[in-house]
């Protein structure tokens, strides 16, 4: 049945399964062991961050010794005035403010350490899922959506994180606080500590007074989030940059830098936290010892009987709560479960292959090199074939250019040379200052400065997207690349290298965008410099101006270009055609 013919009401949509259904579910589905696999590979980061959940699980007993403490020390202070035993008032009374004080001050320390440690845990687990994922095979990363990777390396790993390092400390806080009070209770009145479980506790509304400040709070802790999940998604649009120009590390820095500023203000919202709450729970206090003194008026003039009911309805209540909280862990440890499935896919992404060291890398590639595909083979794992015996060569010195029809192969052709792709069939090599040839690899994308097609521009000044290919890069060497690719004139417009870029380059032209690119390759200084439809966006004169200050001040820079414009071509030394899954070496004049 289709959109049109459907009923105006449709059958009802169906009940989501309690948390026990989904086990049952989950069972006969055969995938408990999944679950359990799962909760292994989260245990692993128990493991690792052992002493935080040590300390959390001390600081949170030691609360709930205290809490436990007040309450009887004000069971007994209901005991002694009904006794009227008055040589104990005081010191009764001193100890209740104490040990007040001392659970309020434990409870505000838990809160700081645990905020810290969530925070450390999460931005340690994010930014080892990220470095995982720049370093993952292009095809294998490529097959998941962007936004797909930047919910599960945010929503799904703060879930991992979370649970982590808490689901221990509150199983046995929550465990030990139940079974203490329930035990207390036990020692003074056994009925009445059956009935306790029986109860359900009242949830208190949360107060308006802070409200203002705490939004102002809440709302930069969300806009950094909103700046990292920006920055993670200009990463992996711009994926194929990142990885050309070799600046896995740089980004790397630059991503670390936002959480950084992400903490900060996480941190200040949680302090802000912490005062809020020791206002509230003073405020509450205060309040429930004018109520605890009404009760001892009441006792006093013997219009109450059981000195002891204050303490009952007070442990009563955390009984239930603490039983409510025991069984509130299972679903979370649930919904984690399902998030480690989804974060542990990207650790089965294969890694690229690093075998040489920088030393074997800066000697192998010293210019001058010849890369070449000699009868390549290949297609995606869509079972496409894009090449079939495809030839391809380029010398030091020479201008290359690549053209054909959209989709034809000349972007996968680049692709190959940058070793994004591996061949499956024929070569895909780079021939080495001293003559010997080696197949291309990851760590051989060092011989390339890649200018990719459109705007490839991160939010941040001209010089931070400069400095992404050369992080020591100074600013006269900036300025000589600008001056290279034509870009001095308008940079200079926005404020200089200290301009601001918007996201994915707003705030600048096309043309403009892909000038800063090209600055940008040339900076990386490497052997060859690749050109993929980059100069689409200029004008033939400033097109062949570029290229001519390219080569006239590095003569024995390679150039790669990709192209649908025949203004570019008159400069080539040798024109390859992409078409019907075949290239072929074609003159100006067949163009």
């Amino acid at each position: 049945m289709n959109d049109r013919t459907k009923p105006e009401h449709s059958e009802k949509p169906k009940e989501k399964p309690g948390i026990l259904k989904k086990i049952i579910i989950k069972q006969k589905e055969g995938t408990l062991g999944e679950t359990i696999r799962d909760w292994r590979w989260i245990f692993q980061y128990t493991k690792k961050y052992r002493w935080y959940v040590v300390v959390q699980t001390i600081f949170g007993v030691i609360g709930s010794t205290m809490g436990l403490l007040s309450s009887i020390l004000s069971k007994y202070t209901v005991d002694i005035v009904t006794g009227k035993k008055t040589d104990y008032v005081v010191f009764i009374a001193v100890s209740m403010v104490v040990s007040a004080i001392l659970g309020m001050l434990f409870s505000s320390i838990q809160s700081r350490i645990s905020t810290k440690i969530s925070l450390r845990v999460f931005n340690d687990i994010r930014a080892e899922v990220y470095e995982k994922l720049l370093d993952g095979e292009w095809q294998h990363v490529r097959g998941y959506q962007t936004g797909d990777i930047i919910n599960r390396l945010n929503n799904d790993t703060n879930r991992i994180a979370s649970i982590a390092i808490s689901w221990i400390p509150s199983v046995i806080v929550t465990f030990y606080s139940f079974i203490s009070s329930f035990v207390a209770m036990l020692y003074y009145n056994a009925s009445v500590a059956l009935i306790a479980l029986l109860g359900a506790p009242l949830l208190a509304g949360a107060s308006s007074i802070l409200l203002k400040k705490s939004r102002y709070y809440n709302r930069l802790v969300f806009e950094k989030q909103s700046s990292i999940l920006n920055f993670e998604s200009e990463t992996f649009h711009n994926y194929d940059t990142v990885k050309s120009l070799g600046a896995t590390g740089a980004f790397s820095k630059l991503f670390v830098n936002r959480q950084e500023e992400h903490k900060a203000a996480s941190l200040d919202a949680n302090l802000f936290s912490i005062r809020s709450k020791i206002f509230l729970s003073v405020v509450g206090h205060l309040v429930s010892y004018a109520a605890f003194g009404y009760c001892l008026f009441l006792l006093w003039s013997n219009q109450i009987t059981y000195g002891t009911m204050t303490f009952f309805l007070n442990q009563r209540s955390k009984v239930t709560s603490g039983f409510n909280s025991l069984l509130g862990i299972l679903p979370q440890m649930v919904q984690s479960a399902v998030s480690a499935k989804r974060v542990r896919e990207f650790f089965l992404i294969p890694s690229e292959k690093h075998y040489l060291s920088e030393r074997e890398l800066t000697e192998l590639t010293r210019p001058p090199v010849t890369v070449r595909l000699s009868s390549v083979d290949f297609g995606y794992d869509d079972g496409k074939t894009v090449l079939i015996s495809a030839d391809f060569l380029a010398q030091p010195g020479e201008i290359i250019a690549v053209i054909g029809a959209s989709g034809q192969g000349k972007t996968t052709l680049l692709r190959l040379l940058l070793s994004l792709v591996s061949p499956q069939k024929g070569k895909a090599e780079f021939i080495d200052s001293k003559g010997y040839a080696h197949v291309l690899e990851a760590d051989h994308r060092r011989l390339f400065s890649y200018v990719p097609q459109g705007n490839t521009m991160v939010s941040g000044t001209i010089a931070d997207n400069l400095r992404v290919t050369n992080e020591n890069a100074t600013e006269e060497q900036m300025m000589h690349a600008l001056e290279c690719a034509c870009a001095t004139e308008f940079v200079e417009k926005k404020g200089g290298l200290e301009g601001m870029i918007g996201e994915r380059g707003h705030g600048i032209s096309e043309g403009q965008a892909q000038r800063i690119a090209i600055a940008r390759a040339i900076l990386r200084d490497a052997p060859i410099l690749m050109l993929d439809e980059a100069t689409s966006s200029l004008d033939a004169d400033t097109e062949q101006k570029i290229i001519n200050n390219i080569i006239t001040r590095n003569p024995n820079k390679t150039c790669i270009i990709s192209t649908h414009r025949t203004s570019a071509l008159a400069l080539a030394d040798r024109i390859y055609r992409v078409s019907d899954e075949r290239i072929s070496i074609v003159s100006l004049d067949e163009v």
